[in-house]
């Protein structure tokens, strides 16, 4: 169903994480009556997090995200991306690969044009331990495999809408190894991707879409089983011919009590959000130049549905980065290990730079608003776009020294309160959904 794009809009700056509304003239507000419902916070004064099927736009879990058609829209939907995704919104885009240079690449195609680039069968660790890139693209017989992935048959008893069989992953984002191809093809490829920059998107955006660039291609019924990604910045996967069904939901929630990850600790590998009973938020098919954007973290499962091979681009993108989306979800994403290379931007923008280590840090809220005063002096008034996006709370494109004050202290507070959490490679997150007071997370399955 299209989805008001307007709607979607008009409730991001309502998302209020601090414990006040600042107004444009320092002076405190209570949140506005359509603010989002909020769960528990960490602690007194912590940041708020709001309830996720508020604030992504949900209309019953198991349905499919806000869907929209960039086309349509002013300035083919530029300034409203942008904020989307600096908000960490989900979207599925329906005319998202026109005008790009892949688009409607079959698996022919993509063998036809780099017949020596070389993949690797997903979920291989008994033949393939090492990971290599052993499949050649010219070699044709792959587009019509169906080989189960190691421990297929534990997914499915744990999930039964796992996917069985694997795909094939062509890691162009690792081209550095000299595995996927040689110069030849890794430059053919950087021309190619560099110049499907989305007409919804920055163009200055073509060098990251390359360096991040993932093919996945397999026949029906092949697919990627639920994992998180490490990676700090939005991702867009594109369906360049066929059709994908995709499962995704948040970072879980991460109550007091849940533990912290110990740093570099990956905890949501293969497996895991199955064993944990994972439900995600949306269920969607795309079609043939359809895309879907989602924010770090967020857990995603993907399979081939088209009858025959699907391709798949799917990669991430500098501008814009999804600053308030880390500051509306700061808690649970500091506290998960897979979102570790993140942690240290976060901070940053959160403290204008000026907390250096966990020692610098404020002890009490009196002298959180002290420190608070000394840094917002000391960068006079000169923020960048990243820092005035995290704490740009009342959403007037300025932050003055008393919204800055009282989000820093809601950010110290938090960071104290994840300091007392238990740091274990044995998460306990809260994987529902459903909002307070009411039984069962909304759902309307497809």
């Amino acid at each position: 169903t299209m989805v008001n794009l307007r709607f979607v809009i008009a409730i991001l700056p309502v998302a209020v994480p601090a414990a006040v509304t600042v107004a444009a003239s320092g002076s405190s507000s209570s949140s506005s009556p359509e603010a989002l419902r909020t769960l528990t916070r960490l602690c007194k004064g912590c940041f708020e997090e709001p309830v996720e099927v508020d604030y992504f736009s949900s209309f019953g879990v198991g349905r499919e995200p806000p869907r929209v058609k960039w086309s349509d829209l002013e300035d083919g939907g530029k300034a409203d991306f942008r904020k989307l995704a600096d908000a960490g919104k989900v979207l599925i885009i329906e005319d998202a690969t026109s005008g790009m240079a892949l688009d409607g690449w079959t698996c022919s195609k993509m063998a036809e044009e780099f017949p020596d680039g070389k993949m690797r069968r997903e979920y291989d660790w008994v033949k393939n331990p090492q990971d290599r890139n052993l499949q050649t693209m010219g070699s044709l017989s792959w587009m019509g495999e169906k080989i189960e992935g190691e421990d297929a048959r534990d997914r499915l008893d744990q999930d039964a809408f796992a996917p069985r069989y694997a795909p094939f992953y062509w890691g162009v984002r690792e081209y550095g190894n000299g595995q996927v191809g040689s110069k030849a093809v890794v430059n053919k490829l950087r021309k190619l991707v560099e110049s499907s920059v989305p007409t919804f998107m920055d163009p200055k955006n073509g060098a990251s879409l390359f360096e991040n660039a993932e093919f996945w291609l397999g026949t029906n019924q092949t697919g990627a089983r639920a994992h998180m990604d490490s990676h700090c910045i939005a991702t867009l996967s594109f369906v360049l011919s066929g059709e994908r069904r995709w499962r995704i939901g948040p970072v879980p929630r991460m109550p007091k009590g849940g533990g912290r990850s110990k740093n570099d600790d990956v905890f949501f590998d293969d497996g895991v959000a199955y064993a944990l009973k994972w439900k995600p938020m949306f269920e969607f098919t795309l079609k043939q130049g359809e895309a879907v954007l989602f924010p770090p973290g967020w857990i995603h499962e993907t399979l081939n549905t088209h009858v025959d091979c699907t391709v798949a681009l799917t990669t991430q993108f500098d501008i814009p980065k999804p600053v308030k989306y880390y500051r509306t979800f700061y808690q649970r994403l500091r506290r998960v290990g897979d979102l570790n290379p993140c942690w240290k931007s976060m901070k940053s923008w959160a403290s204008l730079g000026g907390v250096k280590t966990d020692k610098q840090m404020p002890a009490t809220d009196k002298a959180a608003t002290a420190k608070a005063t000394e840094i917002y002096e000391s960068r006079k008034g000169s923020l960048s776009p990243q820092e005035i996006s995290f704490h740009d709370i009342n959403e007037d494109g300025t932050v003055n020294a008393d919204e800055f004050a009282a989000n820093f202290r809601s950010w110290v507070a938090t960071e104290a309160a994840i300091r007392q959490e238990k740091a274990t490679r044995k998460l306990k997150p809260d994987m529902d959904l459903t909002p307070p007071g009411e039984k069962t997370a909304p759902r309307e399955d497809l």
